[in-house]
């Protein structure tokens, strides 16, 4: 499955299950298929492996965790990440952020030349949002945090 690179968050875990095989590595530590690919990315699932990390064991050889590769200046491509379940999901929780203050800094520059009550209350939606998702953020940051300790 491709994806336009416009895509401003991250699939989550359970859709990549779903996303047709592009391709599979198969080592004798488990097997990575590419679920997604865009113009400069890939996203590689880890369908088959380790339960849990352990020492020796290649990060991206852990089960349901997931590689990220970006095309490089000469068209190759580099490993960017590997992420753990609940790091993806914060990834995912930052883009969301990252979304959520775009929309909210386009409407207080458009409120600042043409004043509506509708983007007041707009505006005081998304900051309501933004705290909320803040405190998701803040919550699987710490369980992520713990997970490597």
């Amino acid at each position: 499955m491709t994806m336009n690179s416009l895509e401003i968050i991250r699939p989550d875990l359970t859709a990549l299950r779903t996303f047709p095989t592009i391709h599979q590595v198969s080592e004798t530590w488990g097997r990575l298929e590419l679920k997604l690919e865009t113009e400069d990315t890939r996203y590689w699932l880890t369908t088959e492996g380790a339960p849990r990390k352990t020492s020796g064991l290649p990060l991206n050889y852990v089960l349901d965790y997931i590689t990220v590769e970006k095309r490089n200046q000469d068209g190759r491509w580099d490993l960017k990440a590997v992420y753990s379940p609940d790091a993806w999901k914060l990834s995912q929780g930052f883009d969301y952020c990252q979304m959520l203050h775009r929309e909210l800094d386009a409407l207080q520059h458009e409120q600042e030349t043409h004043f509506r009550w509708d983007n007041v209350r707009h505006i005081e939606s998304l900051e309501r949002e933004l705290e909320m998702v803040n405190r998701i953020i803040f919550e699987l940051s710490e369980r992520v945090r713990l997970s490597w300790i």
